[in-house]
């Protein structure tokens, strides 16, 4: 199980980010979310324990749970230290759809220019990194695009990556976006999967994607986990040999 650094220690690291909160970094992570729920933040710090120290996490926040995460006793230590940068979008609300709006979020030319570094790791409430996987975030910093294997059952025209716990380059999605409109054709990952490589993006193929997350497709070790959709063996496998996968739904039996 990885170590848990301290906030004292975090306040002696991440200073410079009070310095660079308006710049832009190599790497981040960042989430979308309205909810206000111990779970989210949960989910946050379980990030935070296995990035890099050198990367913040860029939160994409609504009205409705700003106080929340500014205020978080887990959390404040590092908003107040710029490691987690608070960004409100204005059109986020609890009454949106959410598949919708995360498919219109994601291939918005405007919402990628507001990301502050080339690569960002994009996850979700139902996503968590595993303590016990061997591979981390840097092992896969090579591909611009990185996400979990999809099942064949799930008829989809590529075999990876899923969006919810995914590595993506912010240059290749911006250039994408530029050459190309979204049509809601498909969801906006696998639309990502299918069209990157028009722009010579490099999509991490299925035996890397697999190492990297797991979600339909059983992995031993995998990096971390999306929402599992396995049968019930593997899902029991899985949540073993990684225990964070607990707290997300549709969680372990």
């Amino acid at each position: 199980m990885q170590k848990t650094t301290t906030v004292s220690t975090w306040k002696t690291e991440c200073n410079k980010f009070q310095r660079l909160e308006t710049g832009f970094y190599p790497n981040s992570a960042s989430i979308v979310d309205f909810r206000i729920s111990a779970l989210l933040i949960t989910i946050i710090l379980n990030v935070l324990q296995h990035i890099p120290t050198s990367w913040p996490i860029q939160i994409f926040h609504s009205k409705q749970n700003f106080y929340f995460l500014s205020n978080s006793t887990g959390l404040k230590p590092y908003v107040s230290t710029g490691k987690i940068i608070l960004e409100e979008l204005d059109e986020l609300s609890i009454t949106t759809n959410w598949q919708d709006f995360t498919n219109r979020l994601f291939t918005n030319l405007s919402f990628w220019q507001r990301i502050r570094s080339e690569k960002v790791l994009v996850f979700q409430y139902d996503s968590v990194f595993c303590s016990n996987s061997a591979h981390k975030i840097q092992d896969y910093l090579q591909w611009d695009y990185v996400g979990a294997p999809w099942h064949s059952d799930l008829h989809a025209p590529v075999p990876v990556g899923n969006g919810g716990f995914s590595l993506r380059s912010r240059s290749k999605t911006l250039e994408l976006l530029k050459q190309m409109t979204y049509d809601s054709s498909l969801p906006e990952d696998v639309w990502y999967a299918v069209h990157l490589p028009k722009v010579n993006a490099s999509v991490a193929p299925e035996h890397i994607a697999r190492t990297f997350s797991a979600e339909s497709v059983f992995y031993e070790t995998p990096m971390g986990v999306h929402k599992l959709i396995m049968n019930p063996t593997d899902t029991k496998k899985l949540c073993e040999a990684c225990p964070e996968a607990r707290f997300i739904p549709p969680y372990c039996k």
